[in-house]
């Protein structure tokens, strides 16, 4: 954190008492799980846990003070009203008191990827753990809270992630976060049932420029038709329009790292030569755990672990990877897509007829479909080993992807 780490620092933030005697301590936690000895417990409360439950944990594992709406007779504690509240305060003063370079992005696919390519390109050009990126995919208003706290005072770099499934999320992480540059990867059919429709995820993605400083600069891949929306909200600011291309994701998120270091003031005239090596690394050391992750599994097949999440443009982006492979076989394993409202049976369809026209077979677990084709089953999970059990080898490609609700993952590791 941005403050000397004691406890009477950390009380007096949030106006709140301190009951016990000050300490130093390691880090703010809200999970007993992952804390460590010497860490405060947070106790959070949401619509499905509380973290109240969990403090005797927290003090078994040697917790130095504990965040709590309610007294602790006998423990360093500090009594608040709302803990999640008091973490929103903690937030804010480490957004205030932050006074380097702020990077948010947001998108309809690749975010965290983006995200992990800027952030080992960035750490070129600057001394060991003086660039920070927000953990995994910690985009919405918690993981953001959570992720400010870990800024500290040897960071002079700071790249977020920003996500969204309803109307005005976008406008309350910016307006939180007030990044001096905006990153919008690209316009495309996610989260419409909270959004509607393409224009509703143009709408609501497009706020992100609004919130950016007025010295600062906004990026964004995004079809013409699109750029005059983005226009009003960017206004004076300094932009720049990547162009929609056929490349593979990794290529368009690699060209938007770059545009964005074009942009940074301390980094603009330092130049960089990306060799074919390089590159290679930068692929290996970017991967994201379930996008686009290239395995090998049982008698050397090859596996593409897309499970993290889907939606009909991520879903072609993972085409085009599997297109580019030599591989003689290739079979698409696909479940459902969620939150897609009304139209989720025409859009899945559209890419079922997508996939038919790269893989040699298309599996489709638990989905209603209309599309009949003697390369297109669908199946259910109990039945999916049987059905790929002839193309477990090493001239065969198998892509898993769905939402994550369907725990696609597990299904995964059938064929490690």
């Amino acid at each position: 954190m941005l403050i000397d780490h004691k406890l009477s620092n950390l009380s007096k933030i949030v106006n709140c008492n301190l009951i016990g005697n000050d300490a130093f301590f390691e880090k703010v936690s809200t999970d007993t799980r992952s804390m460590s000895e010497g860490d405060i417990f947070l106790a959070l409360k949401g619509p499905n846990y509380n973290g109240h439950d969990f403090i005797n944990k927290a003090l078994d594992k040697g917790a130095s003070c504990l965040i709590t709406e309610k007294e602790i007779p006998g423990e360093t504690y500090i009594k608040t009203e709302n803990t999640f509240l008091f973490l929103e305060e903690l937030a804010k003063f480490q957004r205030l008191n932050f006074k380097q370079d702020v990077i948010a992005i947001t998108g309809s696919n690749g975010k965290t990827s983006t995200k992990e390519i800027l952030y080992q390109l960035t750490k070129n050009f600057f001394e060991n753990k003086e660039v920070f990126k927000s953990p995994g995919n910690w985009n919405n208003k918690l993981g953001l809270y959570l992720s400010l706290l870990e800024l500290n005072k040897n960071h002079k770099l700071a790249i977020f992630e920003i996500g969204t499934n309803a109307v005005g999320e976008i406008k309350e992480l910016a307006s939180f976060l007030k990044p001096n540059i905006g990153v919008l990867t690209n316009i495309g059919n996610s989260h419409l049932e909270g959004l509607k429709d393409t224009q509703g995820v143009l709408e609501e993605k497009t706020d992100l420029f609004s919130f950016v400083s007025l010295k600062g600069t906004c990026l964004m891949r995004a079809k013409e038709k699109h750029l005059q929306k983005a226009e009003e909200k960017i206004k004076k600011r300094k932009k720049i329009f990547l162009q929609v291309k056929e490349t593979q994701s990794f290529d368009q998120n690699l060209e938007m790292a770059e545009a964005v270091i074009s942009c940074l003031p301390k980094l603009k005239k330092k130049k960089f030569l990306l060799s074919d090596e390089n590159i290679n690394i930068l692929k290996k050391k970017a991967v994201v755990p379930g996008r686009q992750e290239l395995l090998i599994g049982k008698n050397n097949v090859n596996l593409i672990d897309d499970t993290y999440n889907a939606n009909p443009e991520s879903f072609r982006a993972a085409f085009k990877k599997i297109k580019s492979m030599s591989c003689k076989n290739k079979i698409c394993v696909m479940g459902k897509m969620n939150e897609l409202g009304e139209k989720t049976l025409l859009l899945q369809d559209e890419v079922i007829e997508d996939a038919l026209s790269v893989f040699d077979l298309v599996l489709a677990i638990d989905l209603d479909s209309n599309i009949k084709d003697e390369n297109f089953k669908i199946i259910d999970s109990k039945s999916i080993y049987k059905n790929l059990e002839i193309y477990l080898n090493e001239e065969s490609v198998i892509l898993f992807k769905a939402s994550r609700s369907v725990k696609m993952e597990k299904i995964v590791k059938l064929f490690k």
